[in-house]
Protein backbone atom coordinates (compact mmCIF):
# COMPACT_ATOMS: atom_id res chain seq x y z
CA UNK A 1 0.00 0.00 0.00
CA UNK A 2 1.28 3.49 -0.84
CA UNK A 3 2.55 5.55 2.09
CA UNK A 4 0.21 8.26 3.36
CA UNK A 5 3.16 10.66 3.26
CA UNK A 6 3.07 10.51 -0.54
CA UNK A 7 -0.33 12.25 -0.52
CA UNK A 8 0.29 14.75 2.29
CA UNK A 9 3.69 16.25 2.83
CA UNK A 10 5.46 13.96 0.40
CA UNK A 11 8.67 11.99 0.88
CA UNK A 12 12.22 13.17 0.38
CA UNK A 13 14.25 11.77 -2.51
CA UNK A 14 17.59 12.44 -4.17
CA UNK A 15 19.34 12.73 -0.75
CA UNK A 16 16.76 15.20 0.52
CA UNK A 17 17.07 17.61 -2.43
CA UNK A 18 13.53 16.94 -3.74
CA UNK A 19 10.06 16.11 -2.41
CA UNK A 20 7.99 13.37 -4.14
CA UNK A 21 4.19 13.78 -3.93
CA UNK A 22 1.21 11.91 -5.44
CA UNK A 23 -1.95 13.85 -6.26
CA UNK A 24 -5.08 12.97 -4.37
CA UNK A 25 -6.64 11.33 -7.42
CA UNK A 26 -3.52 9.08 -7.67
CA UNK A 27 -3.11 10.03 -11.33
CA UNK A 28 0.04 12.15 -11.15
CA UNK A 29 3.43 12.11 -9.38
CA UNK A 30 5.08 15.50 -8.87
CA UNK A 31 8.68 16.18 -7.85
CA UNK A 32 9.41 19.58 -6.24
CA UNK A 33 12.84 20.96 -5.12
CA UNK A 34 13.00 21.01 -1.33
CA UNK A 35 14.56 24.45 -1.46
CA UNK A 36 11.82 26.71 -2.80
CA UNK A 37 14.46 28.77 -4.56
CA UNK A 38 15.59 25.72 -6.58
CA UNK A 39 19.11 25.57 -5.03
CA UNK A 40 20.52 24.46 -8.34
CA UNK A 41 19.85 20.78 -7.56
CA UNK A 42 19.63 18.49 -10.58
CA UNK A 43 17.44 15.38 -10.82
CA UNK A 44 19.31 12.13 -11.22
CA UNK A 45 17.05 10.31 -13.67
CA UNK A 46 18.42 6.84 -12.99
CA UNK A 47 18.08 7.33 -9.26
CA UNK A 48 14.60 8.78 -9.75
CA UNK A 49 13.35 5.59 -11.45
CA UNK A 50 14.67 3.50 -8.55
CA UNK A 51 13.07 5.80 -5.97
CA UNK A 52 9.73 5.79 -7.78
CA UNK A 53 9.72 1.98 -7.75
CA UNK A 54 10.62 1.95 -4.06
CA UNK A 55 7.56 4.13 -3.38
CA UNK A 56 5.27 1.87 -5.41
CA UNK A 57 5.00 4.11 -8.48
CA UNK A 58 4.97 1.61 -11.34
CA UNK A 59 2.40 3.01 -13.76
CA UNK A 60 2.70 5.85 -16.22
CA UNK A 61 6.30 6.71 -15.48
CA UNK A 62 7.33 9.37 -18.02
CA UNK A 63 10.46 8.82 -20.10
CA UNK A 64 11.60 12.29 -19.03
CA UNK A 65 10.24 14.70 -16.37
CA UNK A 66 7.87 17.37 -17.63
CA UNK A 67 7.81 20.88 -16.21
CA UNK A 68 4.68 21.38 -14.08
CA UNK A 69 5.15 25.03 -13.11
CA UNK A 70 6.63 26.61 -9.99
CA UNK A 71 9.85 24.64 -10.40
CA UNK A 72 7.99 21.31 -10.07
CA UNK A 73 8.18 18.37 -12.45
CA UNK A 74 5.63 15.74 -13.36
CA UNK A 75 7.37 12.39 -13.45
CA UNK A 76 4.48 9.93 -13.75
CA UNK A 77 0.92 10.12 -15.01
CA UNK A 78 -1.84 7.56 -14.63
CA UNK A 79 -4.60 6.89 -17.14
CA UNK A 80 -7.87 8.51 -16.08
CA UNK A 81 -11.05 6.44 -16.62
CA UNK A 82 -13.33 7.52 -19.46
CA UNK A 83 -16.94 7.65 -18.26
CA UNK A 84 -19.57 5.96 -20.39
CA UNK A 85 -21.85 8.05 -22.56
CA UNK A 86 -25.48 8.34 -21.54
CA UNK A 87 -28.15 6.87 -23.79
CA UNK A 88 -28.95 9.28 -26.61
CA UNK A 89 -31.42 9.61 -29.43
CA UNK A 90 -30.46 9.23 -33.08
CA UNK A 91 -32.91 10.99 -35.41
CA UNK A 92 -33.64 9.25 -38.71
CA UNK A 93 -36.08 11.98 -39.77
CA UNK A 94 -35.63 15.62 -38.85
CA UNK A 95 -38.98 16.78 -37.45
CA UNK A 96 -40.80 20.00 -38.12
CA UNK A 97 -40.83 22.50 -35.31
CA UNK A 98 -44.42 23.60 -34.68
CA UNK A 99 -45.16 27.26 -34.13
CA UNK A 100 -47.84 28.75 -31.85
CA UNK A 101 -50.57 26.27 -31.20
CA UNK A 102 -54.07 26.12 -29.82
CA UNK A 103 -55.73 23.08 -28.40
CA UNK A 104 -59.39 22.35 -28.99
CA UNK A 105 -60.52 20.48 -25.85
CA UNK A 106 -63.64 19.21 -27.62
CA UNK A 107 -61.67 17.52 -30.40
CA UNK A 108 -58.48 16.74 -28.47
CA UNK A 109 -56.64 18.12 -31.48
CA UNK A 110 -53.65 20.42 -31.70
CA UNK A 111 -53.92 23.21 -34.27
CA UNK A 112 -50.43 23.86 -35.66
CA UNK A 113 -50.05 27.02 -37.72
CA UNK A 114 -47.38 26.17 -40.23
CA UNK A 115 -44.28 28.35 -39.98
CA UNK A 116 -41.92 26.05 -41.87
CA UNK A 117 -41.86 22.97 -44.02
CA UNK A 118 -44.21 20.10 -43.28
CA UNK A 119 -42.20 16.95 -42.71
CA UNK A 120 -44.31 14.14 -44.21
CA UNK A 121 -43.72 10.55 -43.16
CA UNK A 122 -45.33 7.32 -44.29
CA UNK A 123 -46.74 4.72 -41.96
CA UNK A 124 -44.07 2.39 -40.49
CA UNK A 125 -41.26 4.88 -41.26
CA UNK A 126 -38.44 4.68 -38.69
CA UNK A 127 -38.35 8.10 -37.02
CA UNK A 128 -35.72 7.74 -34.33
CA UNK A 129 -33.92 5.21 -32.20
CA UNK A 130 -32.17 5.07 -28.87
CA UNK A 131 -28.41 4.52 -28.83
CA UNK A 132 -27.67 2.40 -25.75
CA UNK A 133 -25.40 3.86 -23.03
CA UNK A 134 -21.75 2.81 -23.13
CA UNK A 135 -19.75 1.30 -20.24
CA UNK A 136 -16.83 3.67 -20.62
CA UNK A 137 -13.15 2.76 -20.37
CA UNK A 138 -11.32 1.81 -17.16
CA UNK A 139 -8.22 3.77 -16.14
CA UNK A 140 -5.10 3.00 -14.09
CA UNK A 141 -3.42 5.02 -11.31
CA UNK A 142 0.32 5.57 -10.90
CA UNK A 143 0.51 2.53 -8.60
CA UNK A 144 -0.74 0.23 -11.38
CA UNK A 145 -4.16 -0.17 -9.80
CA UNK A 146 -7.15 -0.14 -12.14
CA UNK A 147 -9.76 2.60 -11.84
CA UNK A 148 -13.23 1.51 -12.89
CA UNK A 149 -15.17 3.74 -15.27
CA UNK A 150 -18.62 5.12 -14.54
CA UNK A 151 -21.16 3.64 -16.99
CA UNK A 152 -23.51 5.96 -18.87
CA UNK A 153 -27.09 6.34 -17.71
CA UNK A 154 -29.90 4.65 -19.55
CA UNK A 155 -33.21 6.37 -20.29
CA UNK A 156 -36.59 5.54 -21.76
CA UNK A 157 -37.85 6.95 -25.03
CA UNK A 158 -40.74 9.35 -24.63
CA UNK A 159 -43.30 9.55 -27.40
CA UNK A 160 -46.61 11.15 -28.26
CA UNK A 161 -49.52 10.28 -30.52
CA UNK A 162 -49.39 8.64 -33.92
CA UNK A 163 -46.25 6.59 -33.31
CA UNK A 164 -45.39 3.07 -32.14
CA UNK A 165 -42.56 1.81 -29.95
CA UNK A 166 -40.61 -1.30 -30.97
CA UNK A 167 -40.79 -4.38 -28.76
CA UNK A 168 -37.29 -3.74 -27.40
CA UNK A 169 -38.28 -0.11 -26.72
CA UNK A 170 -35.35 1.20 -28.73
CA UNK A 171 -37.07 2.48 -31.91
CA UNK A 172 -40.04 4.68 -32.70
CA UNK A 173 -42.00 4.27 -35.95
CA UNK A 174 -44.81 6.28 -37.56
CA UNK A 175 -48.16 4.62 -36.90
CA UNK A 176 -49.89 6.50 -39.72
CA UNK A 177 -49.29 8.71 -42.73
CA UNK A 178 -48.92 12.29 -41.62
CA UNK A 179 -46.55 15.03 -40.46
CA UNK A 180 -43.73 14.43 -37.98
CA UNK A 181 -43.31 17.00 -35.22
CA UNK A 182 -41.79 17.18 -31.75
CA UNK A 183 -44.70 18.05 -29.49
CA UNK A 184 -43.65 18.91 -25.94
CA UNK A 185 -40.39 17.14 -26.64
CA UNK A 186 -42.12 13.95 -27.76
CA UNK A 187 -42.06 12.53 -31.30
CA UNK A 188 -45.57 12.77 -32.72
CA UNK A 189 -47.17 12.02 -36.07
CA UNK A 190 -50.34 13.94 -36.84
CA UNK A 191 -52.78 12.84 -39.51
CA UNK A 192 -54.42 16.26 -39.51
CA UNK A 193 -52.97 19.65 -40.37
CA UNK A 194 -54.62 23.05 -40.00
CA UNK A 195 -53.64 26.37 -41.50
CA UNK A 196 -55.09 29.46 -39.87
CA UNK A 197 -55.50 32.12 -42.52
CA UNK A 198 -54.60 32.13 -46.20
CA UNK A 199 -52.12 30.07 -48.18
CA UNK A 200 -49.80 32.90 -49.13
CA UNK A 201 -46.12 33.87 -49.06
CA UNK A 202 -45.96 33.33 -45.30
CA UNK A 203 -47.06 29.72 -45.70
CA UNK A 204 -45.93 28.75 -49.19
CA UNK A 205 -47.03 25.71 -51.15
CA UNK A 206 -48.48 22.92 -49.06
CA UNK A 207 -47.76 19.21 -49.46
CA UNK A 208 -49.32 17.12 -46.69
CA UNK A 209 -49.25 13.33 -46.50
CA UNK A 210 -51.90 12.97 -43.78
CA UNK A 211 -55.61 12.23 -43.84
CA UNK A 212 -57.08 15.70 -43.34
CA UNK A 213 -55.98 19.21 -44.27
CA UNK A 214 -57.98 22.26 -43.21
CA UNK A 215 -57.34 25.80 -44.46
CA UNK A 216 -59.44 28.49 -42.78
CA UNK A 217 -58.71 31.15 -45.39
CA UNK A 218 -58.19 31.32 -49.15
CA UNK A 219 -55.63 29.72 -51.45
CA UNK A 220 -54.16 32.75 -53.22
CA UNK A 221 -53.05 32.94 -56.87
CA UNK A 222 -50.01 30.94 -57.89
CA UNK A 223 -49.91 28.62 -54.88
CA UNK A 224 -50.55 24.89 -54.77
CA UNK A 225 -52.04 22.66 -52.10
CA UNK A 226 -51.73 18.88 -52.14
CA UNK A 227 -52.92 16.35 -49.59
CA UNK A 228 -53.00 12.55 -49.57
CA UNK A 229 -56.37 12.67 -47.80
CA UNK A 230 -59.28 15.15 -47.56
CA UNK A 231 -58.99 18.93 -47.97
CA UNK A 232 -61.38 21.58 -46.68
CA UNK A 233 -60.84 25.21 -47.69
CA UNK A 234 -62.80 27.89 -45.87
CA UNK A 235 -62.69 30.91 -48.17
CA UNK A 236 -62.16 29.84 -51.73
CA UNK A 237 -59.52 29.13 -54.38
CA UNK A 238 -58.23 31.92 -56.59
CA UNK A 239 -56.19 30.92 -59.67
CA UNK A 240 -54.37 28.20 -57.74
CA UNK A 241 -53.95 24.42 -57.84
CA UNK A 242 -55.51 22.08 -55.27
CA UNK A 243 -55.22 18.28 -55.35
CA UNK A 244 -56.77 15.86 -52.86
CA UNK A 245 -56.33 12.12 -52.57
CA UNK A 246 -59.72 12.02 -50.84
CA UNK A 247 -62.65 14.47 -50.69
CA UNK A 248 -62.24 18.15 -51.55
CA UNK A 249 -64.55 20.81 -50.14
CA UNK A 250 -64.26 24.49 -51.04
CA UNK A 251 -66.42 26.99 -49.20
CA UNK A 252 -66.55 30.22 -51.17
CA UNK A 253 -65.65 30.58 -54.80
CA UNK A 254 -63.31 28.83 -57.20
CA UNK A 255 -62.34 31.53 -59.68
CA UNK A 256 -59.98 32.11 -62.58
CA UNK A 257 -58.78 30.23 -65.64
CA UNK A 258 -55.62 29.16 -63.75
CA UNK A 259 -57.63 27.55 -60.95
CA UNK A 260 -57.66 23.77 -60.98
CA UNK A 261 -59.20 21.28 -58.56
CA UNK A 262 -58.42 17.56 -58.67
CA UNK A 263 -59.68 14.86 -56.31
CA UNK A 264 -60.05 11.11 -56.14
CA UNK A 265 -63.11 11.57 -53.95
CA UNK A 266 -66.06 13.94 -54.29
CA UNK A 267 -65.58 17.65 -54.95
CA UNK A 268 -67.99 20.04 -53.24
CA UNK A 269 -67.90 23.74 -54.15
CA UNK A 270 -70.08 26.76 -53.40
CA UNK A 271 -69.65 28.49 -56.74
CA UNK A 272 -67.27 28.34 -59.70
CA UNK A 273 -66.69 31.08 -62.26
CA UNK A 274 -64.39 32.35 -65.01
CA UNK A 275 -63.00 29.11 -66.39
CA UNK A 276 -61.59 26.90 -63.60
CA UNK A 277 -60.94 23.22 -64.30
CA UNK A 278 -62.37 20.53 -62.04
CA UNK A 279 -61.51 16.83 -62.14
CA UNK A 280 -62.91 14.20 -59.81
CA UNK A 281 -63.30 10.44 -59.84
CA UNK A 282 -66.37 10.87 -57.61
CA UNK A 283 -69.35 13.24 -57.48
CA UNK A 284 -69.26 16.97 -58.20
CA UNK A 285 -71.60 18.81 -55.81
CA UNK A 286 -72.34 22.48 -56.48
CA UNK A 287 -73.97 24.49 -53.69
CA UNK A 288 -74.88 27.46 -55.89
CA UNK A 289 -73.52 28.26 -59.37
CA UNK A 290 -71.21 26.66 -61.93
CA UNK A 291 -70.29 29.41 -64.39
CA UNK A 292 -67.95 28.83 -67.35
CA UNK A 293 -66.28 25.81 -65.75
CA UNK A 294 -64.50 22.87 -67.38
CA UNK A 295 -65.39 19.75 -65.38
CA UNK A 296 -64.54 16.08 -65.79
CA UNK A 297 -66.58 13.99 -63.34
CA UNK A 298 -66.37 10.27 -62.61
CA UNK A 299 -69.89 9.99 -61.22
CA UNK A 300 -72.89 12.37 -61.07
CA UNK A 301 -72.95 16.16 -61.14
CA UNK A 302 -75.39 17.47 -58.52
CA UNK A 303 -76.24 21.18 -58.60
CA UNK A 304 -79.53 21.34 -56.74
CA UNK A 305 -78.66 23.58 -53.77
CA UNK A 306 -78.96 27.38 -53.72
CA UNK A 307 -79.48 28.68 -57.25
CA UNK A 308 -78.40 25.28 -58.59
CA UNK A 309 -77.29 26.78 -61.88
CA UNK A 310 -74.89 25.62 -64.62
CA UNK A 311 -74.10 28.24 -67.25
CA UNK A 312 -71.40 28.03 -69.92
CA UNK A 313 -68.32 25.84 -70.02
CA UNK A 314 -68.20 22.12 -70.63
CA UNK A 315 -69.28 19.40 -68.21
CA UNK A 316 -68.23 15.82 -68.92
CA UNK A 317 -69.82 13.33 -66.53
CA UNK A 318 -69.58 9.55 -66.48
CA UNK A 319 -72.87 9.61 -64.58
CA UNK A 320 -75.94 11.82 -64.84
CA UNK A 321 -76.35 15.56 -64.28
CA UNK A 322 -78.90 16.91 -61.79
CA UNK A 323 -79.44 20.69 -61.98
CA UNK A 324 -82.09 23.30 -61.22
CA UNK A 325 -81.24 25.75 -64.00
CA UNK A 326 -79.27 24.72 -67.12
CA UNK A 327 -78.13 27.51 -69.46
CA UNK A 328 -79.53 31.06 -69.44
CA UNK A 329 -81.67 33.54 -71.42
CA UNK A 330 -78.58 34.87 -73.21
CA UNK A 331 -78.05 31.40 -74.68
CA UNK A 332 -74.45 31.21 -73.46
CA UNK A 333 -72.78 28.15 -74.99
CA UNK A 334 -73.22 25.41 -72.41
CA UNK A 335 -72.12 21.85 -73.19
CA UNK A 336 -73.11 18.86 -71.06
CA UNK A 337 -71.86 15.34 -71.82
CA UNK A 338 -73.24 12.43 -69.78
CA UNK A 339 -72.39 8.76 -69.82
CA UNK A 340 -68.91 9.67 -70.96
CA UNK A 341 -65.78 8.45 -69.17
CA UNK A 342 -62.76 10.32 -70.53
CA UNK A 343 -60.44 7.40 -69.84
CA UNK A 344 -62.71 5.03 -71.81
CA UNK A 345 -62.90 7.49 -74.69
CA UNK A 346 -59.11 7.73 -74.78
CA UNK A 347 -58.87 3.95 -74.64
CA UNK A 348 -61.40 3.66 -77.49
CA UNK A 349 -59.44 6.14 -79.59
CA UNK A 350 -56.18 4.29 -78.95
CA UNK A 351 -57.72 0.91 -79.87
CA UNK A 352 -59.17 2.36 -83.08
CA UNK A 353 -55.80 3.85 -84.04
CA UNK A 354 -53.98 0.58 -83.34
CA UNK A 355 -56.62 -1.45 -85.15
CA UNK A 356 -56.28 0.76 -88.24
CA UNK A 357 -52.50 0.48 -88.14
CA UNK A 358 -52.43 -3.31 -87.80
CA UNK A 359 -55.17 -3.77 -90.40
CA UNK A 360 -53.07 -1.78 -92.88
CA UNK A 361 -50.02 -3.89 -92.03
CA UNK A 362 -51.99 -7.11 -92.51
CA UNK A 363 -53.37 -5.96 -95.87
CA UNK A 364 -49.89 -4.93 -97.00
CA UNK A 365 -48.30 -8.25 -96.06
CA UNK A 366 -51.11 -10.19 -97.81
CA UNK A 367 -50.51 -8.13 -100.98
CA UNK A 368 -46.76 -8.77 -100.75
CA UNK A 369 -47.25 -12.52 -100.32
CA UNK A 370 -49.62 -12.67 -103.31
CA UNK A 371 -47.22 -10.69 -105.51
CA UNK A 372 -44.15 -12.71 -104.48
CA UNK A 373 -45.91 -16.04 -105.00
CA UNK A 374 -46.98 -14.90 -108.50
CA UNK A 375 -43.36 -13.98 -109.35
CA UNK A 376 -42.13 -17.29 -107.96
CA UNK A 377 -44.60 -19.20 -110.12
CA UNK A 378 -43.61 -17.27 -113.24
CA UNK A 379 -39.85 -17.74 -112.68
CA UNK A 380 -40.19 -21.38 -111.72
CA UNK A 381 -36.80 -22.49 -110.35
CA UNK A 382 -35.09 -19.11 -110.98
CA UNK A 383 -36.70 -17.28 -107.99
CA UNK A 384 -34.04 -14.89 -106.51
CA UNK A 385 -32.78 -15.74 -103.04
CA UNK A 386 -33.51 -12.27 -101.60
CA UNK A 387 -37.15 -12.51 -102.74
CA UNK A 388 -37.38 -16.00 -101.28
CA UNK A 389 -36.14 -14.63 -97.93
CA UNK A 390 -38.68 -11.77 -98.10
CA UNK A 391 -41.51 -14.22 -98.85
CA UNK A 392 -40.54 -16.33 -95.81
CA UNK A 393 -40.56 -13.24 -93.56
CA UNK A 394 -43.98 -12.17 -94.87
CA UNK A 395 -45.44 -15.64 -94.26
CA UNK A 396 -44.02 -15.66 -90.70
CA UNK A 397 -45.37 -12.15 -89.95
CA UNK A 398 -48.90 -12.71 -91.32
CA UNK A 399 -50.28 -14.92 -88.48
CA UNK A 400 -48.89 -12.47 -85.89
CA UNK A 401 -50.63 -9.58 -87.64
CA UNK A 402 -53.87 -11.56 -87.88
CA UNK A 403 -53.77 -12.38 -84.16
CA UNK A 404 -53.18 -8.70 -83.32
CA UNK A 405 -56.07 -7.54 -85.53
CA UNK A 406 -58.39 -10.16 -83.99
CA UNK A 407 -57.40 -9.15 -80.45
CA UNK A 408 -57.92 -5.43 -81.09
CA UNK A 409 -61.26 -6.15 -82.78
CA UNK A 410 -62.43 -8.10 -79.71
CA UNK A 411 -61.28 -5.27 -77.40
CA UNK A 412 -63.08 -2.71 -79.55
CA UNK A 413 -66.33 -4.69 -79.50
CA UNK A 414 -66.16 -5.18 -75.74
CA UNK A 415 -65.55 -1.48 -75.22
CA UNK A 416 -68.46 -0.59 -77.50
CA UNK A 417 -70.75 -2.74 -75.36
CA UNK A 418 -69.47 -0.99 -72.23
CA UNK A 419 -70.04 2.44 -73.78
CA UNK A 420 -73.52 1.46 -74.96
CA UNK A 421 -74.51 0.74 -71.37
CA UNK A 422 -73.60 4.32 -70.45
CA UNK A 423 -76.26 5.86 -72.69
CA UNK A 424 -78.67 5.19 -69.82
CA UNK A 425 -77.30 8.31 -68.06
CA UNK A 426 -79.57 11.39 -68.27
CA UNK A 427 -79.73 15.13 -67.64
CA UNK A 428 -82.31 16.07 -65.00
CA UNK A 429 -83.39 19.73 -65.05
CA UNK A 430 -85.66 20.55 -62.09
CA UNK A 431 -86.22 24.19 -63.11
CA UNK A 432 -85.54 25.85 -66.47
CA UNK A 433 -83.74 24.36 -69.46
CA UNK A 434 -82.69 27.15 -71.80
CA UNK A 435 -82.07 27.13 -75.58
CA UNK A 436 -78.44 26.93 -76.66
CA UNK A 437 -77.54 24.08 -74.33
CA UNK A 438 -75.69 21.29 -76.15
CA UNK A 439 -76.21 17.81 -74.74
CA UNK A 440 -74.14 14.77 -75.67
CA UNK A 441 -75.13 11.23 -74.70
CA UNK A 442 -72.87 8.51 -76.01
CA UNK A 443 -71.97 9.40 -79.60
CA UNK A 444 -75.09 11.54 -80.21
CA UNK A 445 -75.44 15.32 -79.87
CA UNK A 446 -78.50 17.56 -79.50
CA UNK A 447 -78.77 21.33 -79.25
CA UNK A 448 -81.75 22.52 -77.21
CA UNK A 449 -83.82 25.03 -79.22
CA UNK A 450 -86.84 25.55 -76.96
CA UNK A 451 -87.11 26.53 -73.33
CA UNK A 452 -88.32 23.67 -71.16
CA UNK A 453 -89.29 23.26 -67.51
CA UNK A 454 -88.85 20.31 -65.18
CA UNK A 455 -87.58 18.05 -67.92
CA UNK A 456 -85.30 15.10 -68.53
CA UNK A 457 -82.93 14.79 -71.49
CA UNK A 458 -82.33 11.15 -72.37
CA UNK A 459 -81.26 8.73 -75.09
CA UNK A 460 -84.19 6.91 -76.71
CA UNK A 461 -83.01 3.48 -77.83
CA UNK A 462 -85.99 2.93 -80.12
CA UNK A 463 -85.50 6.03 -82.25
CA UNK A 464 -81.78 6.22 -81.48
CA UNK A 465 -82.18 9.92 -80.68
CA UNK A 466 -81.69 12.28 -77.77
CA UNK A 467 -85.15 13.35 -76.58
CA UNK A 468 -86.61 15.69 -73.96
CA UNK A 469 -89.59 14.76 -71.79
CA UNK A 470 -91.41 16.15 -68.78
CA UNK A 471 -90.49 14.92 -65.34
CA UNK A 472 -92.93 12.89 -63.34
CA UNK A 473 -93.90 14.02 -59.85
CA UNK A 474 -91.97 11.11 -58.42
CA UNK A 475 -88.85 12.17 -60.31
CA UNK A 476 -89.21 15.76 -59.04
CA UNK A 477 -89.62 14.53 -55.49
CA UNK A 478 -86.53 12.35 -55.85
CA UNK A 479 -84.29 15.36 -56.61
CA UNK A 480 -80.93 14.67 -54.91
CA UNK A 481 -79.61 17.20 -52.42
Amino acid sequence: MASEKLFKGGVEIQNGAFILRVTKDRLQVVVTPKDARGGGAQLDHDLLKKELAENGVVGGVLPAPEAAGGGSFSVAKGIPPVPGENAKVKMHVKPAIPGPQKTDPDKDQVDYRELGTIVNVAKDRLLLEKVAPSQGKAGQDVFGVGIPSKPGKDSKLKYGKGVTLSSDESKIFAALDGKFVMSEGKPTVLGEHSITGDVDMKVGNIVFGGSNLTISGEVLPGFSVKCRGDIKIGQGVNNSYVMAGGFLTVLGGVVGEEAKLRAKGDITVDFVENGPKLETAGYLRVNDVLLQAQASVGRDVIATQGNGTIIGGKIISAGSVHVKELGCDAEVATEVCVGLVPSLQMKKQKIEEDLGLWSDRLNEVIKNISALEKIKKELAGKFPEEKSTLLAKCRAFMPKAMDKVNLLTEESQALELELEQMVNEQVYVYGHLFPGVVVKIGSLVRTITLEEEQSIIYFDKTSHQILVRKMTREERDAMPS
